[in-house]
């Protein structure tokens, strides 16, 4: 993790020389009985994610935070206060290089939508809060969920 010329924090490798595209995500965390909600995604190797995205051009990061919600994990979702903000370099799963300006913010639990889960390879689970910060994919994440903990 480094600061940026901007003060931003920076997180990630760069593994490649390629130019690393940016890109705006919304995530979020949602406690339900003492467990976070992430995101195991994948069908042989497993990883774990925040849900959340990338956000779409004409969207706020709220919006796009409640459409991946419902997109990833079937759950209607209501956006509360953003917790961090960070850059981060990430390789996407298509193999697109990119320099995420990652914002997280807190959620609350409204529905579950079943019928709005699309993405197959997303399973949602729940894992006890130290137990997320171990398996997540990108270390800003993690670095988020601290943030969280020493909040609650």
């Amino acid at each position: 993790m480094a600061a940026t010329d901007t003060g931003m924090l920076q997180f990630g490798e760069r593994v490649s020389s390629d130019d690393y595209r940016p890109r705006q995500g919304a995530y979020g965390i949602l406690v339900r009985d003492g467990r976070i909600a992430v995101v195991q995604v994948g069908y042989t190797k497993f990883t774990y994610d925040l849900p959340g995205g990338g956000i779409d051009e004409g969207e706020t990061p709220e919006q796009a935070l409640k459409r991946e919600y419902l997109e990833e994990t079937g759950l209607e979702v209501k956006v509360g206060q953003m917790l961090a903000e960070f850059n981060h370099y990430m390789v996407h799963d298509d193999g697109t290089p990119y320099n995420n300006h990652a914002r997280v913010y807190e959620v609350e639990f409204v529905r579950e939508r079943p019928d709005a889960k699309v993405e197959d390879d997303h399973e949602l689970v729940w894992l006890p809060p130290l137990e997320v910060i171990k398996r997540l994919k990108r270390e800003g994440y993690g670095f988020a969920m601290v943030r969280w903990i020493r909040r609650n």
